[in-house]
């Protein structure tokens, strides 16, 4: 299963896209859709511009660990929203966050409702306990079909 178009728009839109290198809240050299490896070979640093076209390459290439985690380590069907709104917390939290998470497991126990109210778990980044209560509501949504 491949994260669909519509997947792809609603991780974009709670992404973004910065086409100029910038440092994320870790102080993490980032560009695109939150691409922190290389391009092209190079670094991710100050000064680095990207085009649209590059940004959106490295997105679907970033996306490779995403659904390879999901290959992985869900091990009950999904239908495409329920797909497409793993891939965006996957993208957000990490593998290993999402491997030890309450989403995973109640999952894999077949409890796909407690598995969506498990996303809204996720709602911290750094020291603000809610800031990104919004973005996990609407992932839950997608999830249960309600977007």
């Amino acid at each position: 299963m491949k994260i669909s178009d519509s997947g792809l728009a609603a991780l974009k839109r709670e992404e973004g896209c910065k086409l100029t290198a910038y440092t994320d809240s870790r102080g993490v050299w980032t560009i695109g859709t939150g691409h922190t490896g290389r391009v092209d070979g190079v670094a991710v640093g100050k000064n680095m511009t990207i085009t649209r076209d590059t940004a959106d390459r490295l997105l679907r290439d970033d996306l490779s660990w995403v659904e390879r985690c999901i290959a992985e380590r869900v091990t009950v069907p999904l239908n495409q929203n329920q797909y497409d709104a793993l891939c965006s917390l996957i993208f957000n939290i990490g593998a290993n966050a999402f491997t030890g998470s309450n989403v995973r497991r109640y999952l894999n126990a077949g409890n796909y409702t407690a598995a969506a109210d498990a996303f809204l778990k996720w709602s911290r980044s750094g020291s603000n306990p809610t800031i990104l209560a919004p973005r996990r509501g609407r992932e839950r949504a997608m999830f249960l079909g309600q977007e």
